[in-house]
């Protein structure tokens, strides 16, 4: 890996798919001894399960990492996960390439200055998705960290939840995308309201990290993420949800007209150290 600050480039191994996998980091790697260390943003980036590339998550990544806005002391680092693309590589796969991309960051926590209790993951549309499922995961699979590990949050933006897609605002939506790229992502239809694949299906959502969801007024994903937002409450889960302005742009895109509202209220979420316990 490489040791320069702002940027640096790594990947890593999984059974899970026979390529390596691409991290992309954002954030000076390291600290200073007895310097505090860095909340981290594992991103998930935008797109559909059969499109999007990590490049989109850049503009976000560097924002959330800009020194001349941040507190160096509370410094974000975010590192991108460019995930596999369906149909080469689909459910339940892709899911272990995610969660392989969380235990690497917690393995390297001490490497690249980060705290291992203030591990948040994020994601865009399907990269929400695996945000939501890796949040399930961790909680599933918990004797896999030790006890200084935390999940802090999970930060999803329009995120795809339901590969039924039964929510009246994707039935509003004349030609959604979506619905190939579920058809690639999950080929088999049993699979289709597993809690992994599905989150909005889930009938156990207790545990789960504290979620900060954020949609936007027109979005055919909106009502998906707003009824998966009512459904983390009612199992105990802290949440704050964000509806923001419309655009034809995705709402990590700068040209977004409330990429800089989203940017702040991520940033407030990740240095709030109480979500860390």
């Amino acid at each position: 890996m490489s040791n320069k600050a702002l940027m640096w480039t790594t990947t890593f191994q999984t059974p899970a798919t026979s390529q390596p996998v691409t991290l992309q980091g954002f954030g000076t790697p390291g600290k200073r001894p007895g310097q505090t260390r860095s909340p981290v943003v594992i991103f998930f980036h935008g797109g559909l399960f059969n499109a999007g590339n990590i490049e989109e998550a850049f503009a976000l990544a560097t924002a959330l990492t800009d020194q001349a806005l941040t507190d160096q002391e509370n410094q974000a680092i975010v590192v991108c996960v460019d995930y596999p693309l369906a149909p080469e590589v689909k459910f339940p796969a892709t899911i272990e390439v995610a969660f392989a991309a969380l235990q690497w960051v917690v393995d390297n926590a001490r490497q690249i200055g980060t705290d291992s209790k203030r591990i948040f993951v994020a994601g865009e549309h399907a990269g929400g998705n695996l945000a939501a499922v890796v949040a399930m995961l961790f909680r599933d699979r918990a004797m896999t960290f030790n006890k200084q590990t935390i999940l802090a949050g999970q930060i999803l933006i329009n995120p795809m939840l339901d590969a039924l897609q039964t929510s009246k605002s994707m039935g509003n939506a004349a030609d959604s995308p979506c619905r190939r790229a579920w058809a690639e992502y999950i080929p088999t239809a049993s699979d289709c309201t597993h809690p992994y694949a599905s989150p909005l299906h889930s009938c156990r959502l207790g545990g789960l990290a504290p979620a900060t969801i954020m949609t936007t007024e027109s979005h055919p994903l909106r009502d998906e993420a707003e009824a998966y937002a009512a459904k983390l409450l009612l199992a105990g889960v802290p949440v704050q949800v964000r509806r923001l302005g419309d655009s034809t742009h995705p709402l990590t895109s700068p040209l977004h007209p409330c990429f800089n509202n989203l940017t702040q209220l991520i940033r407030q979420v990740l240095l709030d150290k109480s979500t860390a316990g």
